[in-house]
């Protein structure tokens, strides 16, 4: 269809993010709005794609293919902290969404902002250029986060805009450190591989100590709300890959934005699941912020060549 490559990864970890990111405000829901859910939930995430760290490792093993594909053991340690800076940032997202569930929708849309910290990244650090298209879009993302917190009308809000952020930081970081890999030859399923048992391995540290102090995981007692959260870590697992590869194929910056309207589907899954519908200054700043996230991944854009390139078949 003529659909570059690149475009059709990102929108894959579009759709994934989507269902992730819609479940997460959805086990809050189910759980009553129960006030350590936030908590704990983003531990079976964890956990989950710490199991697709391991099937991957088996079949490293299994197949003799092994982790290859690193130019250099730095890498490894280059995703082991893309794997934490990314837990860190599904937790501060579940907080943020159960800090003001009514605005479930702009808070994805202020974390979907990354895309502007890894076109930044990938400007000073990995020398792309940046158009003019691509530095508009970043402007309309600042001017739609800027209504958003114009918006907030009490300390919940306020407190949801500030986990946003610090999602949006996080996750930034971790998509940076993704298209740094990327950018010097790393195979982008060895480095989510890695990413997924560093993850997972965050996810075994904090359910054990959650076990060992109240002996449960206070908040998901519900075997319902933990088979949620395990679909929510697969579709995340699946989105990273996604996202990996279309970082590794194509400009850092638009494919991050593609993947970050996922907040579209957010809303569309909040308006028909509990009618929820988000306050009108915060839709109106996530309506400008989504402005920009496509003007930033529709912008024609001018890569220095790479120095290497991964080879991506699986």
């Amino acid at each position: 269809m003529g659909l570059p490559l690149w475009v059709a990864y990102a929108l894959g970890s579009f759709l994934c993010y989507g269902v992730t990111n819609s479940l997460l405000g959805a086990i809050f829901e189910w759980s009553d709005r129960n006030p350590d859910t936030p908590i704990t939930a983003p531990f079976i995430l964890w956990m989950t794609m710490g199991v697709f760290g391991v099937g991957a490792a088996v079949f490293f093993k299994a197949s003799g293919r092994g982790f290859r594909g690193l130019p250099a053991r730095r890498f490894v340690w280059i995703a082991v902290i893309a794997g934490v800076t990314l837990s860190c940032a599904m937790l501060t997202l579940k907080l943020g969404l159960s800090s003001d569930p009514n605005a479930k929708g702009p808070i994805v849309a202020i974390t979907s902002c990354n895309a502007m910290i890894v076109a930044l990244g990938a400007w000073v650090i990995l020398q792309e250029k940046l158009t003019r298209g691509q530095v508009l879009g970043m402007l309309v993302i600042i001017c739609g986060i800027v209504v958003m917190a114009l918006g907030t009308g009490g300390d919940s809000s306020a407190r949801g805009l500030l986990f946003g952020l610090a999602t949006m930081v996080l996750f930034g970081i971790t998509n940076f450190l993704l298209k740094y890999a990327g950018h010097h030859g790393s195979d982008s399923v060895t480095v989510t591989a890695i990413l997924w048992l560093s993850a997972g391995t965050c996810g075994l540290l904090a359910i054990g100590y959650s076990t060992a102090r109240y002996g449960r995981l206070p908040g998901m007692e519900e075997p319902s709300l933990i088979l949620w959260a395990v679909l929510a870590g697969a579709t995340l697992a699946l989105g990273m890959l996604f996202l990996k590869l279309a970082v590794t194929s194509g400009p850092g910056g638009p494919a991050t934005a593609i993947t970050g309207s996922n907040s579209i589907l957010v809303v569309i899954f909040e308006f028909l699941v509990f009618a929820h519908i988000p306050p009108t200054q915060k839709l109106v700043g996530m309506g400008i912020a989504i402005g920009g996230i496509i003007v930033l991944s529709l912008a024609p854009t001018a890569l220095r060549p790479q120095v290497s390139r991964g080879t991506d078949g699986v």
